[in-house]
């Protein structure tokens, strides 16, 4: 990790005033990218997500893997936003930063006066990106959100029978990686420009506009006056067949046949007594297939075979062989432990972890050849990186952070003194 290229962000600095995950998932996949990220954090208790599951206590030291999931690789600082001194290294962090990046609900930061217009003040071309789950205009921005209350907002947990929350925070996750591109686009507009910009990203938006069948099929319809209530989706899609998880004598497998020339050979290998298939009415093409009205029948035909194969990964086999898409349905624990693709493709990287040792971390997802991205450190510890913060962006000297210590601007968590001991 020591020797990997530069990121193509290095040199950015980014002022995280994020928590939970909508903001720190956009931060750290700019952290993997070589940006550096201060992650500003609340006096003495730090953010939020340093308290969430799971938290653990070894050699000493109580840690969340929730925080290090979402930190890694960033710098914190822990700073008191109530004394005016404290504002006032934020003001001149502010200067040296790049971007903003904030996630509260709309009025937090105008009330601590690090709204965009404020920061604009103090650095005319900032970019500025806030994360909520309504925006900041429109009649829900006013309610407080949360990515469960953007799914039922959003019609995303209605799409489903019976409606559910996603088994991930879909709404966080999908709004980050929107702000990200956002502000990837918004850096590209200021290097050509030097014209910097206020970004409202909101995740009930960001889920409305991931609705692929659903929405699309209502608009059409209602277009010409015939609207069609789109149908619900369980494990079966209730329009496209096979395409559905199938539940087998040992687990469950994912198919996706949806062409032509997959179909015959599909029902080839399913053997003969499914060949009838080929000659059915209401399989003939992938056009009758992939009805509300044909679609269940064909899941019923598939959901039967798979069930009498002795395995889903038998299952699998034969119909990887007769080239239709398909995979067992992987578990949480076997993908971390022994899946030779997450292996290969470095989408689990050790990387230590203070006081921990050895500690498996995901690996990035952008796979890029002459910048690569990836783990840039360890999950922080609160305030850990005051000092280097202080010294390389803004100068400090050591009396002046001793000072700011003193009248309790700065704070950090007994372990850093730890770190620094046994470093």
């Amino acid at each position: 990790m020591e020797n990997m290229k530069a990121g193509p962000l290095k040199g950015t600095v980014i002022l995280d005033f994020t928590w939970v995950l909508a903001g720190p998932h956009a931060t750290k996949t700019f952290a993997d990218m070589g940006a550096t990220v201060i992650k500003v954090e609340r006096y003495c208790d730090g953010a939020n997500e340093r308290w969430l599951p799971l938290r653990i206590e070894h050699d000493g030291v109580t840690q969340s893997s929730y925080s290090i999931n979402v930190n890694r690789g960033k710098k914190s600082i822990c700073v008191n936003f109530k004394k005016e001194e404290g504002m006032d290294l934020i003001n001149e962090l502010i200067k040296k930063s790049d971007v903003v990046v904030e996630n509260f609900a709309p009025g937090v930061m105008d009330r601590m006066c690090l709204d965009y217009d404020s920061v604009k003040k103090i650095k005319e071309d900032i970019i500025y990106c806030s994360i909520s789950c309504f925006g900041h205009w429109g009649p829900y921005s006013h309610k407080p959100g949360y990515d469960m209350i953007a799914q039922g907002a959003s019609g995303w947990s209605d799409q489903s029978t019976p409606p559910i929350i996603a088994p991930v925070s879909i709404g966080d996750m999908l709004a980050s990686m929107h702000a990200t591109t956002a502000i990837l686009g918004a850096l590209i507009h200021r290097q050509n420009t030097g014209i910097g910009q206020n970004i409202d990203i909101s995740m009930m938006d960001c889920l409305f506009s991931m609705h692929e069948n659903t929405l699309p099929w209502y608009l059409l319809s209602s277009a010409i006056g015939d609207p069609v209530d789109p149908p619900k989706i369980g494990t079966h899609h209730p329009g496209y067949a096979p395409y559905g998880i199938y539940s087998g004598k040992d687990g469950t497998i994912s198919i996706a046949c949806l062409t032509e020339p997959r179909w015959v050979p599909m029902v080839k290998a399913m053997g003969p007594e499914y060949e009838w298939l080929l000659s059915e009415p209401r399989a003939k093409d992938v056009s009758t297939r992939c009805t509300t009205s044909n679609a269940p029948f064909i899941h019923e035909q598939v959901s039967k075979w798979v069930m009498e194969q002795d395995s889903v990964a038998e299952a699998e086999r034969k119909l990887e062989e007769a080239g239709v898409p398909c995979i067992r349905c992987r578990s949480i624990k076997e993908l971390a432990d022994d899946d030779p693709h997450v292996k290969a493709r470095e989408m689990m990287v050790i990387h230590d972890q203070p006081f921990i040792g050895p500690m498996r971390h995901y690996g990035s997802p952008l796979k890029m050849s002459e910048t690569p991205c990836g783990v840039a450190g360890h999950g922080p510890f609160l305030g850990e990186h005051n000092i280097e913060v202080l010294t390389t962006i803004m100068g400090y000297g050591e009396n002046m952070i001793a000072e700011l210590y003193e009248k309790e601007i700065l704070h950090h968590d007994p372990a850093v003194d730890r770190l620094r001991q046994e470093g």
